[in-house]
């Protein structure tokens, strides 16, 4: 499954007590007119990529696991949605400003 996602890191300290970022990834979700708050995924990249823009952060991951994290949330996962035509979640500039912030 292609899922839309992102990294997020959180500021911690390591065992010696150095401040040091460590890396995870966000699962982006989504408003539904029935479901409520949803989980995006697709069986395709180029699905994904249709349904959201060529600029949609997204990570590979199988269903279950997916499913599992999101359900302790009272989030369900739909799978290849037809989206409302719209302008994409992420463009290219936010892309880039994301990638500036995180480094």
């Amino acid at each position: 499954m292609f899922v839309p996602a992102h990294p997020r890191y959180v500021d911690t300290t390591d065992p010696s007590g150095a401040l040091t970022s460590v890396p995870f990834i966000e699962y982006e979700l989504f408003d539904h007119p029935i479901d409520g708050t949803v989980a995006l995924a697709f069986t395709t990249l180029d699905r994904l990529v249709a349904a959201l823009g060529e600029a949609q952060p997204w990570v590979a991951t199988s269903i279950g696991p997916l499913a599992e994290g999101v359900s302790e949330h009272g989030v369900i996962v739909r799978l290849d949605p037809r989206l409302a035509p719209g302008p994409p979640n992420w463009q290219p500039a936010d892309l880039a400003a994301y990638a500036r912030a995180v480094r």
